[in-house]
């Protein structure tokens, strides 16, 4: 019997969040770093100061591993949640992508920003915005990715009624007129 490509495709979708986790974890670490570097070689710089050099390769680097840790998380994480997800891990899904397709068309120039950018250019928009990235795609794509592999709780449930068992079970002829004092036999 062929198997069922729904759990399949939940399982690459876990490995795809797992590495989407990493991701997210190497683009900031990048980022952290090389500003740190800045700030060593150059003393009474901040580490924003540092990110604001923004030397190339490794500022680009990071700010592309972060962002294609975002997307990663973000479409593993809805993919798995939407096939095996409970009712509010579903719920979140909405507001999450709602705001990465905010950040995403504003960065692709189908949305207008008013100010001095003008897209299509994720990584320039990524890189001088930090913290609408940060806030709109990798807190929701880190969000849906650890949603994803976190496993589900099964509640048990909870009637709090006792299991009726064979000697307790009233006789079929418990309260009828045979039987005066209503015995269970």
């Amino acid at each position: 019997m062929p198997e069922s490509a729904g759990p399949r495709l939940v399982a690459g979708a876990h490995q795809w969040a797992r590495l989407a986790l990493v991701l997210l974890v190497l683009g900031p670490s990048i980022l952290l770093i090389y500003a740190w570097v800045e700030v060593l070689n150059n003393p009474g710089l901040s580490l924003v100061d540092g990110y604001r050099i923004g030397r190339l390769p490794w500022t680009w680097l990071g700010v592309v591993v972060s962002l294609a840790g975002g997307l990663g998380g973000l479409l593993a994480g809805s993919v798995a949640i939407a096939i095996e997800g409970g009712w509010w891990r579903r719920f979140l899904v909405v507001p999450s992508v709602a705001a990465a397709i905010l950040w995403w068309g504003t960065a692709v120039g189908a949305l207008p920003y008013p100010g001095s950018f003008h897209g299509p250019d994720p990584v320039s928009f990524a890189y001088s915005l930090p913290t609408a990235a940060a806030l709109l795609v990798l807190m929701p794509a880190v969000l849906l990715a650890a949603l994803c592999i976190t496993p589900r709780m099964r509640s048990a449930p909870r009637t709090r009624l006792r299991p009726v068992s064979a000697s307790r079970a009233p006789s079929p002829t418990a309260g009828s007129d045979d039987d005066p004092e209503g015995s269970t036999g």
